[in-house]
């Protein structure tokens, strides 16, 4: 299978680190997915990751490949169905990884062309979405490897990749839970490459 994938997408390395996780042997391919044409013919919108089974067959967006990946396995210790807590917080760490995303990307636009009352909307959104994971952090910090776990420390690093924000002093829960937690061995091999050496935004 190839996962055609780019260099520094947080919904990307999610689904790579679900592989690594899950022990799905997977090849990586990163992309620039601006000038792929050819990923029209497997995803229609041209947007990555998306998965090419040996089949051919295409799956896409990240949460669908996530799951795709923990059925082939029969494995729902890390991606459970049933359990709408962690489907919830998994809901909410996506929504805080689209929010970085598109605050980054307003950012690259010419000044004259940006919008403060978007980076306003987006500045809210990541707030409201880290205050709601720092008080689910009892439940997110403890126990078994979880889909939920794995998607908010990928949206976390981001966010110190981006330089985002600051986000520690509003979060010590997380803050704390962080640093361990990157170290799993899923998530230091999915890091990308730029943020290995990245210092993180202020701790």
């Amino acid at each position: 299978m190839i996962l055609f994938n780019g260099p520094n997408t947080p919904f990307g390395r999610m689904a790579l680190a679900t592989a690594l996780e899950l022990q799905v042997e997977i090849e990586n391919k990163v992309i620039d997915v601006y000038s792929s044409e050819f990923l029209d013919a497997i995803n229609p919108l041209r947007q990555i990751p998306a998965l090419v089974l040996n089949d051919g067959r295409a799956i896409f967006d990240s949460r669908v490949i996530c799951s795709f990946l923990g059925a082939l396995r029969r494995d729902e210790r890390l991606v459970p169905r049933d359990d709408w807590d962690v489907q919830t917080r998994w809901s909410l760490a996506i929504g805080l990884m689209e929010a970085s995303v598109a605050r980054t990307m307003e950012l690259r636009r010419p000044a004259a062309a940006r919008s403060e009352t978007v980076i306003k909307n987006h500045d809210r959104r990541i707030a409201c979405a880290i205050t709601g994971l720092e008080a689910a952090s009892a439940e997110l910090c403890t126990g078994e490897p979880r889909i939920d776990r794995l998607a908010v420390a990928v949206a976390l690093e981001y966010i110190d990749f981006r330089s985002v924000c600051e986000w520690r002093s509003h979060a010590p829960e997380l803050a704390r839970w962080l640093g361990n937690e990157t170290e799993r061995p899923c998530l230091a091999a999915s890091r990308p490459r730029e943020a290995q050496n990245a210092a993180p935004a202020a701790r």
